[in-house]
């Protein structure tokens, strides 16, 4: 009989075993995407649309990005839970080895601890959503459910669900390089609610230095892992 989470758990000894085991046996993680599944995620935040030429086209992109954001940080706040019980029970005080445990850094953890420790319970959302329960339902399941591995599985919803973010965030600056030698300034930054040239200066080049232009390998959406230890 399947373990639930959260009640005959095993001991935490265990966890890093069975972490290891559960890469084994479905082969890295059993929520899996790949690309396809990204670009999926972000047209249906913009309600399939996806064609955008127009500084109007540009103020509904943002809005769509902001929402899928919103969706993404719920994911993170989720996972930053089952790190904080992760970390607690593996007895811790840092978070350089549960990262390494789980193809994080410890950046990332520390955000989505952050994240997690400042949500407010109240606000419907901001703690779970459709595909965070249908994660954690998952988890549940396992015979070896435990906190790590629930935060490993829902890892890999938060990289499907940012990946899809930075490509709507790669469409948003593209339409703006390409409508910048059309359209006044400040038309784009009322657009984007941005304030200042400099603001949105520091926004494409910050995109352009992580992601590059249209093209460039590094905005192919992929689910990557670290190698199996035989």
């Amino acid at each position: 009989m399947p373990l639930p989470l959260g009640s005959t758990r095993m001991e935490p000894a265990h966890w890093i075993d069975d972490l290891a085991w559960h890469r084994q046996v479905y082969k890295q993680s059993k929520f899996r995407w790949d690309g396809t599944e990204a670009l999926l995620v972000a047209t249906e935040f913009t309600g399939g649309c996806q064609d955008f030429r127009t500084v109007a086209d540009l103020r509904e992109l943002e809005v769509y990005r902001l929402a899928l954001s919103e969706y993404t940080t719920t994911c993170q706040r989720a996972l930053g839970l089952a790190l904080q019980e992760a970390r607690n029970g593996l007895g811790t005080s840092g978070w350089e080895g549960v990262a390494a445990l789980l193809d994080l850094s410890a950046v990332d953890c520390s955000a989505s601890s952050y994240f997690a420790r400042w949500g407010d319970p109240r606000i419907a959302g901001q703690f779970s959503n459709p595909q965070v329960r249908r994660i954690r339902k998952m988890c549940a399941g396992f015979f070896f459910a435990s906190p790590l591995l629930l935060a490993w599985e829902l890892a890999q919803l938060w990289k499907l669900y940012r990946a899809a973010e930075e490509l709507l965030e790669d469409t948003l600056v593209d339409l703006v390089v390409e409508l910048q030698p059309h359209v006044h300034t400040s038309d784009l930054l009322h657009a984007l609610h941005t304030t200042t040239e400099v603001g949105l200066s520091n926004r494409i080049n910050s995109q352009r230095h992580e992601r590059g232009p249209a093209g460039d390998p590094r905005r192919a959406p992929r689910q990557q892992f670290s190698p199996l230890s035989i």
